[in-house]
């Protein structure tokens, strides 16, 4: 876990803290036994449930979309999958679209390299002649290499996206983290020996608003959708040696921020503490503060309508092609273009 992150989750002024710092760390692993790091088991189990729009919806509309994305993209480029996620999600979400779109490369990323790992042995299993080729690193915040080939889908299922992070008093269109990376996944990579031109094109699914707010925050009351947010509290606790942190003081209640279109997962503390945290990179120390009945926003899920997303795509230097909802408008799904 980052010391920085964790730094501006609980800092003391309100206005000064990044909202969802800590949202990129919700789908953690554990590391040995009894370790209560368990977001990614958790979050299979919440992906499975009846209460999970994710596999009721989400598969289908992405099939749908990857037939449309085939009129646009030739077989053969180089397939990206973000934030691909557990076994369950790899077989409903990316294994149909690359049945249709027939890369030549499948490339999954993650910050977490047992996820990567896995997808790779998912996919070589259903594809064995397909090359595969892991990359842990941190996207949000490094650029795709660029590969060989001259085209690279980046598919992108949204639920990592959705947890960037916010500043507080912000709009969706705002959101400097969520133009930022826009932005990021746009850039020019680095080149390899043959520096061809290359065309990226970004398929970017996203949860939507929806005109039942109560219900749409109520979606998180799966207990398994609690202890995958509430995990983020014994990362913190593991990663960053704070001995003296209680992660279980604290009560989990979501909330939905009209201002920039966004669930945001609080944590009100039930009792106030101090505790150190280390960088164990740099031996550095800090104290941090949590006060008795404040509440601390450490994961967003942000659900912008299409309109806003395909605005915010568009600001960030895409070129929109296509977009498409659902039938209930659930969902929305775009592709988009940026050369490099």
């Amino acid at each position: 876990m980052s010391f920085d992150a964790a730094l501006n989750s609980f800092t003391e002024n309100p206005n000064k803290r990044i909202n969802g710092a800590l949202g990129g760390y919700i789908f953690d692993l554990p590391q040995f036994p009894g370790d209560l790091v368990k977001g990614g088991i958790h979050y299979e189990k919440y992906a499975e449930s009846p209460t999970s729009l994710i596999p009721q919806r989400q598969p289908n509309l992405l099939k749908k979309f990857a037939e449309n994305i085939r009129e646009v993209v030739k077989s053969g480029a180089s397939f990206f999958d973000l934030g691909p996620g557990p076994e369950c999600s790899i077989r409903k979400n990316t294994i149909p679209a690359l049945n249709i779109l027939a890369p030549s490369l499948y490339i999954p990323v993650d910050i977490e390299l047992e996820f990567t790992e896995e997808a790779c042995r998912v996919v070589s299993q259903e594809f064995p002649d397909m090359k595969v080729s892991n990359l842990a690193i941190n996207f949000h915040k490094e650029n795709l290499p660029s590969p060989d080939t001259r085209t690279s889908i980046i598919w992108y299922s949204g639920s990592t996206f959705g947890n960037l992070p916010s500043f507080r008093g912000q709009t969706f269109s705002e959101n400097k983290f969520a133009r930022e990376h826009l932005a990021l996944l746009r850039n020019k990579a680095k080149q390899r020996e043959n520096n061809h031109a290359h065309t990226h094109y970004l398929v970017l699914l996203m949860d939507s608003k929806k005109e039942d707010i109560q219900a749409m925050i109520d979606i998180y009351a799966d207990p398994n959708a609690v202890n995958c947010f509430k995990s983020v509290l014994f990362k913190l606790k593991r990663d960053l040696l704070a001995e003296n942190f209680d992660p279980e003081a604290f009560i989990y209640k979501p909330s939905w921020n009209d201002l920039n279109s966004t669930v945001e997962h609080v944590f009100i503390a039930t009792k106030t503490q101090s505790f150190k945290i280390t960088n164990c990179f740099t031996n550095t120390l800090a104290t941090l503060r949590v006060s008795e009945g404040e509440g601390y926003v450490l994961a967003n899920s942000m659900k912008p309508s299409c309109e806003e997303m395909q605005n915010l795509l568009v600001c960030s230097g895409w070129e929109l092609l296509r977009s498409r909802t659902d039938p209930d408008k659930q969902f929305h799904i775009h592709l988009a273009r940026a050369y490099s």
